[in-house]
């Protein structure tokens, strides 16, 4: 490429303005709108620094903020267009040295945006000097979502980090996802860094450096002054415990117009094990709590009950939208049983992450707790779970599961949408119930009905809400979703005017399964789906002789089914 180029029929390249390893940055001429534009290109334009380019646009576009550097289209073979913001880096002014106050109010800008991409969920996660432009009148713009947009954890597939190792926060040195709270904590080290004139963990090696993040071996203040209590509160080892993007702002407006400090009220601790304060400003936190009047309260605890378990609607608990900054996000309430609701990201086309919601009950001789009890997450065989106690013993599980991620990456959006669930729930005496079900559902049947002791020599043992009953091995569970199939090596039946599929290896390797289709239906994108009682045979015998099994009960079931 050289001067006078035209890329897409539209914008006509004027000189080189960047080069670095991820790419080269050009400034254009906009021949259509009349203005100019920065061109950014990676390198090699393979189809998957494309794909990485296009995520970025998509990401960088939900953020819409003065002080931050917009972006229009992805053009051509990978021409990523956006405002061209005549600037410095932060970077550059380091070795200056800059006054606390100046400091401050750069910093006020950039938590403004911060606080913009937050709110459309949209995490920076390389919050450095280097993706900070500040103009010749000191105004600062964020720039630079590629991170975010490349992945949703900071931890790269090889375990290295993708952020900028002196600025990332004590969580992603551990190897945990980046949330809005690392973006803070990253903002607070670059400040560090633009008023005592290095990052508060040294530089250097990135494994000492991330060693000292992780110890908590900071640099104390020497030039900071009166922005040395927000950056230390900026600078927390307790993600809870730190400031938002848009308290961080009020908090850094105050110091840039030498106002006293505001009072702020930091998020609400979970109950887990805490990191302790960041060594060599534990003085400055007090200060600020004494000094400041800041009020380190927490939110009331949840006291939610499951209550009624065959009224109680999973789907009102998860929102779509909580998970669009991973990829375009759908609820899914048909799949699965009546206890069982869905969110479906795509990651990329071909990828696809599934975070499920399934209540549960268990039984217990203590007391019940009283409030919402929170497990630590449990990394299972390719999936993440996180559980949820509620005051009655009823359980939410929320499991993550994508063959793409690692386990921490998968943890930490279980542990994400442990934090949706649990906002859901506060304030609430019990979780919300579903609308009322067609007459016909089997939400409103009890499984254990389904077959009596004139069918089988066997005592029932009822699961949760009685959706699903167990006869030595036997068992009927009630299931939603796409009817099986003939084409689907299932073998087709009628019984009792219902179509049954037989189908080996159905509900695990040694199951013959009998799918009885019971309610067909049509959910709101207008798919076809079925409601199905579903006779399943296990155990030892011959898998042949575990199928006549099945099908030789689905003929009873079939038959005392509502529809």
């Amino acid at each position: 490429m050289r001067s006078g180029d035209v890329i897409a029929e539209r914008y006509r390249l004027v000189e080189l303005i960047g080069s670095g390893g991820m790419g080269i940055v050009w400034l254009a001429e906009d021949l259509v709108e009349s203005r100019q534009v920065a061109l950014k290109r990676p390198h090699e334009a393979t189809g998957t620094t494309l794909g990485d380019l296009a995520r970025e646009a998509d990401v960088a576009r939900r953020v819409t903020h003065p002080n931050a550097v917009q972006v229009f289209e992805v053009v051509a073979d990978g021409w990523l267009v956006m405002e061209h913001f005549p600037a410095t880096t932060l970077a550059h002014l380091l070795d200056q040295r800059l006054a606390p106050a100046r400091v401050a109010a750069i910093g006020a800008q950039v938590a403004a945006a911060l606080a913009a991409a937050h709110a459309a969920q949209v995490v920076h996660r390389d919050v450095t000097p280097a993706n900070i432009l500040v103009n010749d009148d000191d105004v600062a713009k964020v720039t630079d979502y590629g991170i975010s947009a490349w992945q949703a954890a900071t931890i790269t597939s090889s375990g290295k980090i993708s952020g900028t190792a002196a600025y990332v926060s004590p969580e992603v040195a551990d190897g945990e996802g980046a949330k809005a709270a690392s973006d803070v904590f990253s903002l607070g080290a670059t400040l560090f860094a633009a008023v005592e004139g290095t990052p508060p963990f040294g530089v250097g090696d990135p494994d000492v450096v991330l060693a000292h993040i992780r110890d908590g071996r900071a640099e104390p203040f020497r030039h900071a002054g009166p922005l040395a209590p927000v950056l230390a509160a900026l600078l927390q080892r307790d993600r809870a415990a730190r400031p938002s993007a848009e308290q961080a702002r009020e908090l850094l407006e105050a110091v840039a117009s030498g106002q006293p400090l505001p009072e702020w009220i930091p998020a609400a601790p979970r109950v887990r094990p805490r990191w302790p304060l960041v060594v060599g400003v534990v003085a400055a936190v007090v200060a600020i709590a004494v000094v400041a009047g800041l009020l380190w309260t927490s939110k009331d605890p949840v006291r939610t009950a499951l209550g009624d378990p065959r009224t109680a609607d999973p789907c009102a608990l998860l929102d779509a939208a909580a998970f669009d900054r991973f990829g375009p996000a759908r609820l899914d309430a048909d799949y699965g049983g009546f206890n069982r609701c869905d969110v479906l990201v795509d990651l990329t086309d071909d990828i696809e992450m599934d975070v499920m919601l399934q209540f549960h009950g268990q039984e217990s001789d203590e007391p019940p707790p009283e409030t919402v009890r929170r497990s630590e997450p449990e990394i299972g065989d390719g999936d993440c779970a996180v559980t949820l106690t509620l005051t009655d013993f009823g359980v939410i599980e929320l499991v993550t599961e994508t063959d793409e991620w690692s386990d921490a990456e998968l943890c930490e959006v279980a542990d994400e949408a442990a934090d949706h669930v649990e906002g859901q729930l506060s304030g609430l005496d019990e979780v919300p119930r579903r609308a009322e079900p067609d007459p016909r559902s089997l939400a409103l049947v009890d499984a254990c009905a389904l077959l009596t002791p004139a069918d089988l020599d066997a005592e029932p043992d009822p699961g949760f809400a009685d959706w699903q009953c167990r006869w030595d091995d036997l068992q009927v569970l009630f299931d939603k979703g796409n009817a099986a199939s003939a084409e689907d090596g299932a073998t087709p039946r009628q019984l009792s005017g219902h179509d049954v599929y037989v189908e080996e290896g159905g509900y695990g390797d040694e199951t013959c399964v009998a799918r009885v289709v019971n309610l067909r239906y049509q959910n709101d994108s207008g798919d076809a789906l079925v409601e199905m009682a579903l006779v399943v045979a296990d155990g030892d015998q011959p898998m042949a002789q575990l199928c006549e099994q099945a099908l030789a009960f689905a003929g009873p079931v079939a038959s005392r089914l509502p529809s």
